[in-house]
């Protein structure tokens, strides 16, 4: 009986440690151009770059200052003095494009044809955009995925791999909460935005729900201001997804937490009707420094283990969706992740949800988005 016991033990702790976490680099990596040297790029994308060993090639940013600093911290090659000259360079095979949403388009018109292009989210600033957008890269041949690097953290991966793996069971509840104090001032860009916490930081929990559980039935969300942030058009959210009987899906997301970091909470909960993850998202909480990210897994007639993760959000996951974006490119992977008409179905969420908070009713969800 008691050797019964520890086999069970032994066999319930083994189904959690082959679970995927990191995405297989490019066997042969392509040189990257980044178009944008803002916060994200200094802080997340040539970092992540420069750890999994993905050439960048060349950097252009208005500012031609701050490119120039960044040439100089991450040892880039070039400096493109213009934008033109950045598109049509010779230093890039793949574009990795950090811009503002309210120029995306403008840039995107530029992308030579046949290009393959990171684009960061969201894809435009409404979904009548991310389709325009969606059309204009299939008519220029652009083989493009955009930046929702949740998918690809290490704790995301490995839940989705439990998930996929039926380790759960039938899932039954998702939360996502959020009690910190987000720094939103960083982003001067965001002052002139008519919605904020959704479309620029929410889209990537939303993301992820849509692509782990498909598209809800409808929404009801809303977004408030904060007198802290007075000339932002929001900082904090209330978000229910309705998958009529099957999952209870909400968000809760307080980005204006200001009593210190004792009290902070970040967290993803998934529960089935055979186990649970809790994921701590430990880059939300302590500003700057951040706190380590966690995760922890249970199946039925287990107890909670604590998964060693091998990696971060920052830099990890942001190599990881590059990554997955060239070896798509090259045939090595079947299957984009982010690919544009998923984030057009993302936007369609994401615009159901501006929707709700705009008539303070719960609105459908487009469940094909047209692409």
């Amino acid at each position: 009986m008691i050797v019964r016991v520890w086999t069970l033990f032994y066999e319930r702790m083994s189904l959690f440690e082959n679970l995927q976490q990191l995405w297989p680099m490019p066997s042969r990596p392509r040189p990257i151009t980044m178009i944008g040297a803002g916060g994200i790029v200094r802080d997340a994308h040539l970092p992540a770059y420069k750890k999994w060993n993905l050439p960048v090639a060349g950097i252009f940013d208005v500012d031609t200052g701050r490119a120039q600093a960044l040439a100089d911290k991450f040892l880039i090659t070039r400096v493109h003095e213009t934008f033109e000259q950045a598109m049509n360079g010779g230093t890039a095979d793949v574009l990795d494009i950090a811009v503002p949403p309210q120029v995306l388009r403008e840039v995107l018109e530029q992308v030579p044809p046949g290009s393959v292009a990171l684009i960061q989210k969201p894809l435009g600033v409404n979904l009548a955009e991310a389709r325009q957008m969606s059309a204009l890269l299939k008519q220029r041949d652009v083989t493009a995925a955009v930046n929702f690097q949740l998918q690809f953290t290490p704790a995301m991966l490995a839940v989705s791999d439990a998930i996929a793996r039926g380790l759960f069971g039938e899932i039954t509840e998702v939360e996502v909460h959020l009690a910190c104090a987000t720094p939103w001032d960083d982003w001067p860009f965001m002052r002139t935005l008519e919605a904020v916490e959704i479309p620029l930081h929410s889209i990537h929990y939303l993301d992820w729900i849509r692509a782990s559980f498909g598209q809800p039935e409808k929404v009801y969300a809303k977004s408030l201001p904060h007198p802290a942030f007075p000339e932002l058009a929001d900082a904090r959210s209330s978000i229910i997804l309705d998958y009529g009987d099957s999952i209870r899906c909400c968000l809760s997301l307080n980005h204006t937490h200001r009593w210190g970091t004792k009290n902070e909470q970040a967290t993803i909960r998934v529960e089935g009707t055979k186990g649970a993850a809790l994921v701590g998202v430990g880059y939300q909480l302590n500003f700057p420094d951040g706190a380590p990210e966690t995760l922890q897994m249970i199946v039925k007639g287990g107890e909670w283990q604590d998964i060693e993760l091998k990696g971060a959000r920052i830099p990890d996951s942001f190599a990881g969706v590059m990554a997955n974006l060239q070896r798509f490119a090259s045939g090595e992977d079947d299957r984009l992740l982010t690919s544009i008409p998923d984030s057009v179905a993302s936007m369609a969420l994401v615009d159901a949800c501006l929707k709700s908070n705009a008539t303070g009713q719960a609105v459908k969800v487009e469940q094909q988005a047209h692409q």
